[in-house]
């Protein structure tokens, strides 16, 4: 029993939950509460994976060529599924972009099988039509969507593409809950 307890808590130290935080959802049930309201979304950055961008000549088709999720950002994303279904997030549409560690990180939320969308895909040193054309199409899916009225959604991408939609920047693994207006623009909500 000391063993597994002194390994709960090094599990939460490596995922970047403090022990005293560990009993505590109020950030979590802070975000289920502001998603109750009509269109909102949960904009998530992919889990930790060590390093900046991704190496020369990698292949978006193949994770052996990608920067991916390190077995600490592997328990992060497992641990943040639990705590939003421990707040009571009981469901919520799950949409990735297509580089292995945004899809991993969706699917290990534990939520169900997350929808790739290629708009999602890195922004960071695209060139400035290909960020565009990216930041277009999100916006475009976010305006169909908010059309749609379609409940909730988390969308695992990266630091860049957040900053780009919402103006805010955002740790490895962290959430943002954000209002989509018609256009498909985000603005934050702060707690």
């Amino acid at each position: 029993m000391k063993r597994w307890m002194g390994l709960a808590l090094a599990m939460l130290v490596v995922v970047g939950i403090s022990p005293a935080a560990a009993d505590d959802l109020s950030a979590e049930r802070a975000i289920v509460e502001q998603l109750q309201e009509p269109h909102r979304i949960l904009l998530m950055r992919h889990a930790l994976a060590p390093g900046i961008g991704d190496p020369a000549g990698f292949e978006v088709e193949d994770c052996a060529t990608q920067r991916n999720l390190s077995a600490g950002g592997r328990a992060q994303a497992r641990e943040t599924g639990e705590r939003l279904r421990a707040a009571g997030l009981d469901a919520i549409r799950v949409f990735a972009g297509p580089w292995c560690r945004n899809f991993d990180t969706a699917e290990l939320l534990g939520f169900g099988e997350p929808q790739v969308l290629e708009a999602l895909g890195s922004v960071f040193r695209a060139n400035e039509s290909h960020r565009e054309r990216r930041m277009r199409a999100w916006r475009e899916h976010l305006a169909e969507e908010y059309r749609r009225e379609s409940g909730p959604a988390v969308y695992v991408t990266h630091r860049a593409n957040i900053m780009e939609l919402s103006g805010r920047s955002i740790g490895a693994g962290a959430m943002l809950v954000v209002a989509v207006d018609a256009e498909g623009n985000a603005e934050p909500v702060d707690p």
